[in-house]
């Protein structure tokens, strides 16, 4: 009985682990890590047209992607700002967000991280998205020696 339950065990911690693409390949837990921001880079209005929300994009090593997303809006106060990750097959999103939105003012900020491990060839697309703006959505071929800029 021992045996049957630890090898049930074993199962589903290894499901949990490895998940499929949409082709039915395995692909290792991609994973959002090494999440890092600025300070507020200076008080804001609506159509501020002197910063503009970009994202630029490299492979720092091998199977990881580092993404800087420059001169994201959030309120002057936010508490702390943070990314979380889901993946679904090859559709990885970043939901970036705040604490807190007690401020009436706003601020651009920059926000970075590493995405990955991610499969040399394979074609991802990227969502990144926050509260109350427009998702920017991406679809790239990674190779380990790209980079450019999304706008």
């Amino acid at each position: 009985m021992k045996k049957v339950l630890f090898s049930l065990l074993a199962l589903v911690f290894m499901a949990t682990v490895i998940c499929c693409d949409e082709s039915g390949n395995p692909v290792e837990n991609v994973a959002l890590k090494n999440f890092a921001n600025s300070g507020c880079k200076g008080n804001t209005r609506a159509g501020d047209e002197g910063r503009v929300e970009i994202v630029e994009y490299s492979v720092i090593h091998n199977g990881y992607l580092f993404l800087n997303h420059q001169n994201v809006i959030f309120n002057c106060c936010p508490g702390e700002l943070g990314a979380k990750i889901s993946v679904d097959g090859n559709i990885i999103t970043i939901t970036e967000s705040e604490t807190e939105q007690g401020c009436k003012c706003l601020c651009p900020y920059d926000l970075s991280y590493e995405v990955g491990p991610l499969t040399e060839g394979e074609t991802y697309t990227i969502c990144i998205k926050r509260r109350d703006a427009e998702p920017i959505m991406e679809k790239l071929e990674f190779k380990n020696s790209i980079s450019g800029v999304w706008k």
